[in-house]
């Protein structure tokens, strides 16, 4: 876990610094200088590009991380991987480009009655895909480099920065909306412009195709064949996230969208110690996988899943206590999304606690099973928010999702404990969980504030002292006081 660790940390600080550049955009920026159906339109034009750029990927961006220690040579290359994988890629964004136009007028019809925005704006999807495509295939290849740190500051931190300078320049009317809409799409090209750059430098890929001898060639048809069942199984990872919030904006109008993916973006603040530890981890389960290290790969699932609980439940208190001095920085409309962050929340905070379940079934011989669960997961959210949504509109979406994530992921707790006899749950974490239900409880005891930002600091500091303090005298995590009694060693050491 050292390597895990150190750059989890790093990137967590930096995705902490984007959440927070990120709160001032979504919950302070976008709610109060867009209307309602303008921020959903700017949220769900973000995530369908996620949906356009994993679906144009063909699953080489999986392959890459997993197989590139077999296609690395003595001198640090790839032995033509890049060429090829980048060659995957843009042929698949041609593919799916074409299908996309093929589809316009129905998708167009589907909402232009009550999201027309949405129809208006449906070709700025093309480039924005391609920025998001190029981003996520440059930052698979540093990740199999265990270079992850300058790709979570370039998406974290820079990209929200210059969102920023976007949206005040709205704000102060110095360009319209659709000039708005432009930018930002331009905006999402500067990580992979810089990511590109950054692969340069660093010297450990060619550009150009080599001569493929008969080993190589074994490799790639075995990277193929693996990418394409990752492209299918992991389909439901990037198709889920979405699917509530298109459905919405089809059923209910992009007003409620607006809403539900500003919520949706609350949320994220709890993922960002799960992401991080996922993003390192994986090259290492990787590794574990070919040096057959079982013991290695139980530990460090455990250590993850253990962590991300913590961090998950801690998280998702520390909002939901705060919840309506974050509502008061916005319109009083935004104030109907509270249920939508408890739904989402809580399962979110079950899909950090299964940690490394999905990565170890996808990285292993049966990652086959991840296409049977994602199948399920894709098919019961599509229904369960048909069913919810008319009936309870956001409410209603977020509990759909809540729903399909928690049968998804008893999927793979139970696949990973048959297969492999790794289970990364224990009892004793049931104490985690009342122990984040308590702290609701001393919240309720604090006398609130008139000033938003006293009863904030309040309630976070006194929160975190207590949920802080059992966790570390309990120890339930030995990993974490482990790194917690480090990281203030190296504190305190360089401070005499």
């Amino acid at each position: 876990m050292g390597i895990v660790q150190r750059n989890s940390i790093t990137i967590t600080i930096l995705s902490y610094l984007g959440i927070l550049i990120g709160y001032v955009n979504k919950i302070l920026l976008l709610t109060n200088f867009l209307t309602e159906e303008q921020v959903g339109l700017v949220n769900i034009l973000t995530g369908l590009a996620v949906l356009y750029a994993q679906f144009s990927a063909l699953g080489i961006n999986f392959s890459v991380v997993k197989f590139f220690p077999f296609f690395r040579t003595p001198d640090r290359r790839d032995n033509g991987f890049f060429f090829w994988s980048a060659l995957g890629v843009g042929a698949g964004f041609v593919v799916f480009t074409v299908l996309f136009l093929a589809f316009r007028e129905p998708v167009m019809a589907y909402y232009s009655k009550e999201s027309p925005l949405l129809s208006e704006h449906y070709l700025m999807l093309i480039p924005l895909g391609l920025a998001t495509l190029s981003y996520n295939f440059f930052s698979s290849w540093l990740q199999a480099f265990y270079k992850t740190v300058v790709t979570s500051f370039v998406n974290e931190i820079l990209l929200r920065l210059l969102i920023s300078i976007e949206i005040s320049l709205y704000a102060l009317r110095l360009i319209t909306f659709e000039q708005f809409v432009v930018g930002y799409v331009l905006i999402y090209f500067v990580p992979a412009a810089i990511l590109l750059v950054y692969m340069a430098t660093i010297r450990q890929t060619r550009f150009r195709p080599v001569p493929v001898t008969p080993r190589v060639r074994r490799l790639l048809s075995i990277t193929a064949v693996y990418g394409l069942w990752q492209y299918l199984g992991g389909a439901s990872m990037y198709i889920v996230p979405i699917v509530d919030q298109t459905m919405l904006a089809g059923i209910c109008g992009l007003a409620e969208g607006g809403i539900y993916t500003t919520i949706i973006y609350m949320t994220s603040a709890m993922q960002m110690p799960y992401r991080s530890i996922v993003k390192v981890s994986t090259p290492v389960v990787t590794n574990l996988w070919k040096e057959r290290d079982m013991e290695g790969m139980r530990k460090i699932s455990r250590d993850a899943s253990l962590m991300n609980l913590i961090a998950g439940c801690f998280l998702f208190v520390v909002i939901w206590v705060n919840l309506d001095n974050i509502f008061s920085l916005m319109p009083e409309s935004y104030a109907s999304g509270r249920y939508v962050f408890l739904f989402l929340g809580l399962g979110w905070v079950v899909n950090m606690y299964v940690g490394l379940n999905s990565t170890i079934l996808m990285t292993s011989k049966k990652y086959r099973y991840e296409f049977m669960l994602s199948i399920l997961l894709v098919g019961l959210t599509v229904l369960t928010n048909a069913l919810m949504i008319p009936r309870w509109g956001m409410n209603g979406a977020a509990l759909a999702t809540m729903i399909s994530l928690l049968v998804f992921n008893v999927g793979h707790v139970a696949f990973v404990w048959k297969f492999y006899r790794i289970f990364s749950l224990s009892w004793r974490d049931v104490l985690v969980a009342l122990w984040g239900a308590a702290m609701i409880g001393v919240s309720m005891l604090i006398p609130r504030q008139d000033n938003f930002i006293v009863d904030g600091t309040i309630r976070t500091t006194l929160i975190s002292l207590v949920f802080g303090t059992g966790i570390y005298y309990s120890k339930i995590s030995p990993a974490l006081n482990r790194m917690l009694e480090g990281l203030l060693r190296r504190i305190f050491v360089r401070r005499s």
